[in-house]
């Protein structure tokens, strides 16, 4: 067993062959550990806050694919569904099934879906402007007529991101 000799002299202990102050002025030896867990607190705080920044960015960057990829199913749909071919098919159901009937039709574009619903407005003159004199007959009437349509479709994506697209169409047909 080892003694340590230990005397006070003039606000001074002597331990050992080393003098170390005594007193509130002497008593620094724990501020090294505190200043290094309130440090360490800090640096634990900052990380968890950075860590939260950076899931709520990921959140949001998810987000906005997922919106961005149904807007483009609901666009493809619009695409699809704006084709002449489709036009005409949902234009002979419509007219099979009464005029307020609209033709709809669920479309799978890849991993996403997309929902078109055509509705049939009504027949009438081609819009203004679109009708050229190599479009008239002798007498002056166009030869041509127009279907007018309500298109509008939904894409939808991960995390019930929604998207709608609506479009009105003419189809040009002769008289």
């Amino acid at each position: 067993m080892v003694r340590v000799k230990r005397l006070e002299t003039q606000g001074q202990a002597l331990i050992g062959k080393a003098s170390v102050p005594v007193g509130i002025a002497g008593n620094e030896r724990g501020i090294a550990l505190i200043l290094a867990l309130a440090m360490l607190a800090l640096l634990t705080l900052l990380g968890a806050w950075a860590l939260d920044v950076s899931s709520t960015d990921l959140k949001i960057a998810g987000n906005s694919r997922n919106t961005q990829n149904a807007f483009y199913a609901a666009d493809a749909a619009l695409g699809y569904s704006t084709n002449p071919t489709t036009l005409t098919t949902a234009y002979l159901y419509i007219q099979s099934n009464g005029s307020t009937a609209k033709w709809t039709n669920p479309i799978t574009i890849g991993d996403f879906n997309a929902k078109t619903t055509v509705a049939y407005l009504g027949s009438g003159p081609l819009p203004a402007g679109t009708v050229y004199d190599a479009d008239l007959d002798v007498n002056g009437n166009p030869k041509f007529h127009g279907l007018y349509f309500n298109v509008n479709t939904e894409g939808k994506a991960g995390n019930n991101a929604d998207v709608v697209v609506e479009s009105s169409v003419v189809q040009v047909v002769g008289n």
